[in-house]
């Protein structure tokens, strides 16, 4: 049985082809995507992640419009942008579904009642999901996992301390990681170890769907603005996909249970995720958190998926 699953997100090139991989993945069943400001403003993170479900033929999904705004901190938006291609510019030229009418937190909670049990997965900042836990205790005990792309056990990436997911909104990470629902994150390094490299890119670019140039077109964005940090990696990582093939099969991760919590007051470590890897900490170890994760069945993962997206005669 598909794995009933709803995704938070703000796409961005590789959330884009995350969502192409939720709908071709055989193991999801996508009932909803939910937007919000993370990588790009509001309105636009919508548009591209309706741009992506057009072209993935995901016509019967719902795609909703979220949080503008983080639950405390000023606003922070990706500032690394592709403006040659792929979906960081506006594309007006490729179709796109309709929005739900609805904002994306009432569009969780009301998934989240109708399919108890629901996996949720986010690659964006968490304020979405922290609002509908927040506004309805009720979902938090509806929601089966939170799957969450975010944090880091060691160098941040967006600010010395601080990944970028969670730094965008460190409040609504510590409400997330502090509800009913169990959570695992995959941090940075994780993802970060999973390459986009000339195999997996020709392995795509030869696929039979009809969504191939749009994928192939992501994959070579994410390739032309990736600036590696002092200690690598070198290759662009997948990131956001991870999460949506793990989601579908969490063998593809070495996971270990531990204390995870957010740093909310440092001056200088101001949304840093403290994962105790260790076990140091005397509080309950409850937050999955994946440490490696399988590259070539990861690849594999991704290009079967996309691979069973409507061909160009059936689009």
């Amino acid at each position: 049985m598909a794995l009933p699953l709803l995704y938070d997100c703000d796409p961005g090139n590789d959330t884009a082809l995350a969502v192409l991989a939720a709908v071709g993945h055989p193991g999801i069943d996508l009932l909803a995507v939910t937007t919000l400001a993370g990588h790009l403003p509001a309105e636009r993170t919508a548009h591209n992640a309706a741009v992506a479900l057009r072209a993935a033929g995901a016509h019967g999904v719902p795609v909703a419009r979220g949080s503008e705004l983080p639950l405390v901190r000023d606003q922070v938006l990706a500032g690394v942008l592709d403006l040659d291609g792929g979906l960081d510019r506006l594309r007006d030229d490729l179709p796109a579904l309709g929005h739900d009418p609805r904002h994306s937190v009432e569009l969780i909670i009301d998934t989240a009642r109708e399919n108890p049990g629901l996996t949720v997965v986010t690659t964006g900042p968490l304020t979405n999901l922290a609002s509908a836990l927040r506004r309805d205790p009720a979902t938090g005990r509806n929601i089966g996992r939170i799957i969450s792309l975010c944090g880091a056990w060691g160098l941040g990436g967006k600010t010395a301390a601080a990944e970028f997911n969670v730094w965008c909104d460190p409040e609504a990470a510590a409400v997330v990681l502090g509800g009913e629902a169990p959570v695992t994150l995959l941090p940075v390094e994780a993802t970060g170890a999973v390459p986009v490299d000339d195999a997996l890119t020709e392995r795509i670019a030869a696929g039979p769907a009809a969504c191939v140039p749009l994928a192939s077109e992501l994959l070579a964005s994410m390739r032309r603005v990736h600036r590696p940090g002092p200690f690598g990696p070198v290759p662009v990582p997948l990131h956001d996909p991870c999460a949506v093939l793990y989601a579908a099969d969490p063998s593809l991760g070495e996971t270990r249970t531990v204390r995870v919590d957010v740093e909310l007051d440092g001056r200088h470590t101001y949304g840093r995720t403290v994962i105790d890897l260790g076990g140091r900490s005397a509080l309950q170890a409850r937050t999955g958190v994946v440490v490696r994760l399988d590259t070539p069945r990861t690849h594999a993962a991704l290009a079967d998926a996309l691979a069973r997206l409507p061909s160009p005669a059936a689009a």
